[in-house]
């Protein structure tokens, strides 16, 4: 696939996962959206996208910190410090 045909089709992920960042309401849906966007660094991990890594690690980074307070409260046996070392990974492209 053409590098020009995977820059659109990660616009198009990433298009989509704004477009419902702003309707994540419940804890399910904040914690899909998370996992949008530790797919979208995965993706750009797989095509050497250097500055995409970087940019959705911070976005994913900033959703948990956000994330963190209702997950200890409603989610205790999730491991929380193993999510935030899965997205902080990211950071040794930046």
């Amino acid at each position: 696939m053409p590098m020009r045909s995977q820059g659109w089709w990660l616009a198009l992920l990433l298009g989509c996962s704004l477009s419902g960042a702003a309707h994540a309401r419940s804890l399910d849906q904040q914690m899909f959206q998370l996992q949008l966007v530790m797919d979208q660094i995965r993706l750009a991990r797989s095509m050497g996208d250097r500055v995409g890594v970087c940019v959705e690690s911070r976005r994913a980074n900033n959703l948990v910190l956000d994330l963190l307070p209702a997950l200890q409260l409603h989610r205790p046996g999730l491991n929380h410090a193993g999510l935030q070392d899965r997205i902080l990974l990211g950071f040794d492209q930046c």
